[in-house]
């Protein structure tokens, strides 16, 4: 009888520990579900876009590759979409909550009565050269010719006219309108132009860079990352959390160490197959994109005095609060300061 006593006390303790533990494992089931589901509602979900596959894009890759964005808890949908005089009505129609785009698009739009406004400058040196076919040595020899841009208002359009005013051949050359820079690339091999303002020819014919921008004394916004005023107003823990990602997206990029790393996420985001390509767009990004993102009235003089706006303050367009704030505080330092 105590034999049986005691099997009969065990199989009833059995029976009970495999129910604690039933309950448990329920317990921790839902609490792993709710804790899932908590840190997915904690992430803010929002439209990226970026106006260019060229250098100043490749900071806003990196953050998101390297899982920057993830760490302040922002999901954003990364969408190209060509050519900046494009890419502002999307933000404007709020089809993008936040993106990249060519500081004159910006600026016109503003002056134009939109609500959206730049809270970085993403290089304020510009890495385009002219190109011209190869029996082409003077820049005066370019007066009457053809000049190839993107689209009318797309900074390669506005670096061409500031350039031929700087060079006294403002109206004095034909401009057309292509589309974008691979159509820019095409005409050039046709000879249906004579010179364009690229950050890089793509064309299999030979051609020659006749002036460095960035070597002319020329200084201007390449890329602006742009919000609406009402995102700004109503969202500016997640516009910081926006700025600190791209901001450790870029020290990946200026981080030699990362180079081939950096390679990889470029070739995947341009889809291009060429290793030189892939390393030319790689090298104007790690020289030219700034550490510091900061909207500087010098970058943007020459496209407010193009506009006729001269001495404009940048307040009308930009606000650098969120970012001297990270400066001040030592943000950008101390991300430069792990790598």
């Amino acid at each position: 009888m105590l034999r049986g006593a005691r099997m009969k006390w065990h199989g009833g303790q059995l029976k009970r520990q495999a129910k604690f533990f039933k309950r448990a494992s329920l317990v921790l089931l839902v609490l792993a579900v709710l804790v899932g589901r908590s840190n997915s509602a904690e992430k803010t979900k929002l439209t990226f876009g970026y106006s260019t596959t060229g250098p100043t894009a490749v900071g806003l890759w990196m953050a998101k590759d390297i899982g920057a964005f993830d760490k302040y808890g922002v999901d954003p949908n990364l969408v190209f979409i060509s050519s900046s005089p494009v890419m502002v009505p999307a933000l404007i129609g709020g089809d993008v909550q936040a993106a990249i785009a060519g500081a004159n698009a910006v600026i016109a739009a503003v002056l134009g009565g939109a609500a959206i406004v730049s809270v970085a400058s993403l290089a304020n040196r510009p890495y385009l050269r002219l190109w011209v076919h190869p029996e082409i040595n003077r820049i005066e020899e370019l007066r009457g010719k053809t000049f190839g841009v993107s689209r009318f208002g797309a900074t390669t359009d506005n670096l061409t006219r500031i350039l031929l005013r700087r060079v006294g051949l403002e109206n004095a050359v034909t401009i057309r309108q292509l589309g974008g820079t691979l159509e820019v690339g095409l005409a050039f091999r046709h000879r249906q132009i004579d010179a364009a303002v690229l950050a890089t020819l793509r064309t299999d014919v030979p051609h020659r860079i006749l002036i460095e921008l960035a070597d002319s004394g020329i200084q201007y916004s390449m890329g602006q990352l742009v919000v609406s005023r009402d995102f700004q107003r109503r969202s500016p823990d997640t516009l910081e959390k926006i700025l600190r990602a791209y901001i450790e997206g870029v020290a990946v990029l200026r981080d030699s160490n990362q180079r081939e790393r950096v390679l990889k996420t470029v070739a995947r985001y341009t889809r291009l197959k060429e290793t030189k390509a892939i390393e030319e767009i790689y090298n104007d990004a790690a020289k030219y994109v700034d550490r510091v993102p900061r909207v500087e009235p010098e970058a943007v003089a020459a496209t407010l005095e193009f506009m006729g706006k001269k001495g404009l303050p940048i307040e009308t367009f930009a606000d650098n609060s969120i970012l001297d704030r990270l400066v001040r505080e030592g943000f950008i330092d101390q991300v430069y300061k792990k790598r």
